[in-house]
């Protein structure tokens, strides 16, 4: 397996290879490969959702629920699909009708004004974000143009599909088998996404992952999600990795970083690594 980013170059002769150690005896051969990872542009974007600048600190972006929020029409910053610079500005402009100055909180109340204010960025929408952001590293244009939506039959839906593109763009628009396909942990690569449909408890939830690097026997990836154990103000942006224990296995059995993301995987009632059609 060889997959290099846009902008990087391999640190290893194309064509070397090893060979893995399998559980009960024997190798597997495998082709060694480079650390290869998203564009600059689009780990910039990651970055930038991770340090905010609010105030006088950076601090993580907070999670929006969507199904809590009940917001809907709205800007896209107050629905939970706003890039970091809408989400700063939005941020000031609250504390500038209220009269607060963001200069005087701490990480931790600045964190808790945003949250109290609904700013925060769903998982789909920062998939959404991150991948449009790579298209256009590449020079193929933003993620509106390959998104297709077949199941939206009515005109005035389809134009505001079309002016609202991330606002209208869920987990299940990233499912459907007219923007992605669906391909295997050996072709994995930066840029594809993780898929969890109907996961939870009561299987009621959709998440989304975006892999941004992948080296020999490793799986990085980043989302925006709310743990258990987060609390109310302590959820955001999280990166995780998965390790390649097993290479001739699925990517529920391999070694996850964040336990509650790998369970909310063996949850789903579809899990599947995909990659956008493009």
């Amino acid at each position: 397996m060889k997959v290099i980013a846009s902008d990087e170059t391999p640190s290893l002769p194309a064509g070397r290879q090893a060979n893995l150690p399998l559980i009960g005896g024997g190798t597997l051969k495998i082709d060694i490969m480079s650390k290869t990872t998203l564009s600059k542009q689009a780990l910039q974007l990651i970055e930038d959702y991770q340090n905010l600048s609010i105030g006088q600190h950076k601090i993580p972006c907070p999670y929006f629920n969507n199904r809590r929020s009940g917001v809907r029409g709205a800007l896209a910053v107050l629905v939970g699909k706003g890039n970091p610079k809408d989400i700063e500005e939005e941020a000031l402009l609250f504390a500038l009708r209220e009269k607060v100055d963001l200069d005087n909180l701490d990480k931790t109340e600045l964190k808790k004004f945003l949250i109290d204010h609904n700013l925060g960025i769903d998982c789909s929408a920062f998939v959404y974000h991150v991948l449009d952001t790579e298209l256009k590293a590449q020079g193929k244009g933003g993620l509106k143009k390959y998104i297709k939506r077949p199941w939206v039959k009515n005109p005035l839906r389809k134009l505001i599909a079309r002016l609202r593109p991330v606002e209208n763009t869920g987990v299940a628009t990233f499912n459907n088998g007219a923007n992605t396909t669906k391909v295997k942990l050996s072709e994995i690569k930066p840029g594809d996404i993780i898929i969890m449909m109907n996961t939870g408890i009561k299987n009621d939830l959709h998440h989304i992952l975006i892999v941004y690097e992948v080296s020999e026997n490793q799986i990085k990836y980043s989302h925006s999600f709310q743990f258990t154990t987060d609390g109310q103000y302590s959820h955001g942006i999280k990166q995780g990795e998965i390790k390649i224990i097993y290479p001739t296995k699925n990517i529920l059995e391999q070694e996850w970083s964040e336990v509650e993301t790998h369970n909310h995987a063996k949850m789903a009632k579809e899990l599947k690594i995909a990659r956008l059609k493009n």
